[in-house]
């Protein structure tokens, strides 16, 4: 009986995520799909645990409860919502192995991986890591959940075993290998930069755009504005945004490029001087081959990185996302050089740090 109420208990950190689980499956065109997941879990749960004992207490469970619990609970201050949900599942998961042994957990593990899938934003994570548009994302995703149930199968068949020193090692690496990618853009903190865009700036002379319905919809609680400027015979683009509280209607730019069916090249850290950097995308789509900048501010600092916006972003207060772009027609050093001097010409608030 302690078993099962231990088991029962895990459960809670996932509810406490059940507000944002709903606004995100509501509010976002990524995310909207992924309760299915949810449901999808309950049969495998069942299937997977039919006919299985639990055994005695494995308490090396605890490696992966105390650090799950502690991520998932401090998600208001850590900020990111995609780690609170998956390491909540990852506690259900710990408790049950910590409860029925490492063998009764690991007949229940594929179960636990198709309520992963239900986390919001892990479609942008797969599109992202794989470079592909959203809706293969999508389709990897219930793929994943097919050999999940065919893994169940299997298990039940064949009596597969997987190690939990393999398993432990493998998520080691992982986890490491996560952390020292997106280390640097995550904790990167520049100097704030918000400019101003006036008719002319420096040698860009430029006018305002009309967004579309389309971008007015997609930004419906966000201030957006466009803006086109031309020197010579070279254009730049501008799309300003100051955010408002919906969360769901900022997207990287690399994954609005990707479900736009454009096909990013590379994307990478580029820094302008020591305490600012943008996020430098090198996209195409048919003939046309673009280089974007893309970043984040707000009144005491900027971000280039997205993942570094979210780790900040608080309802209520000013942000803003900023994406300037110009045409690689020869080489993309003249076009770099383009943005740059058109971001030097900018003027920008002066804010009081």
């Amino acid at each position: 009986m302690l078993k099962k109420i231990l088991i029962f208990l895990s459960v809670f950190p996932l509810l406490f995520h059940a507000p944002y689980l709903y606004s995100a499956w509501r509010g976002s065109r990524l995310d909207q799909w992924d309760w299915i997941y949810y449901i999808l879990a309950i049969p495998a749960l069942f299937f997977a645990a039919r006919s299985e004992r639990m055994e005695k207490y494995d308490y090396t469970a605890l490696l992966l409860i105390v650090p799950s619990f502690f991520i998932t609970m401090l998600t208001p201050w850590h900020h990111i919502n995609f780690l609170g949900v998956a390491f909540a599942v990852g506690l259900i998961f710990g408790m049950i192995w910590l409860a029925g042994s490492w063998k009764f957990a690991y007949r229940l593990m594929p179960a636990m991986v198709i309520l992963v899938l239900g986390t919001p934003s892990s479609s942008y994570q797969i599109s992202l890591l794989l470079m592909c548009p959203v809706w293969m994302a999508w389709m990897i995703k219930f793929l994943i959940a097919v050999l999940c149930f065919l893994w169940i199968l299997c298990n039940k068949r064949y009596q597969w075993h997987l190690t939990k020193q393999t398993l432990l090692f493998c998520g080691a690496c992982l986890v490491t290998s996560l952390l020292l990618l997106h280390m640097k853009e995550l904790y990167f903190e520049g100097k704030s930069f918000i400019p101003v865009f006036t008719n002319r700036t420096g040698e860009f002379f430029g006018r305002s755009i009309m967004p579309d319905g389309n971008t007015r919809r997609f930004f419906a609680t966000s201030t957006v504005r466009q803006y086109r400027y031309t020197r010579n015979n070279t254009d730049v683009s501008v799309l300003a945004v100051q955010c408002g509280d919906n969360i769901h209607e900022i997207h990287p730019a690399s994954h609005c490029l990707r479900t736009s069916m454009w096909t990013v090249d590379s994307e990478t850290l580029h820094y302008l001087q020591n305490n600012f950097a943008v996020t430098e995308i090198d996209a195409r789509k048919g003939s046309t081959r673009l280089l974007i900048w893309v970043w984040f501010s707000d009144d005491a600092f900027s971000t280039p990185s997205f993942l570094g916006f979210r780790r900040h972003f608080k309802a209520g207060r000013r942000y803003f996302t900023y994406q300037i772009s110009t045409e690689i027609r020869t080489d993309i050093e003249k076009s770099r050089s383009v943005l740059m001097d058109f971001v030097k010409s900018l003027k920008h608030e002066e804010v009081q740090q």
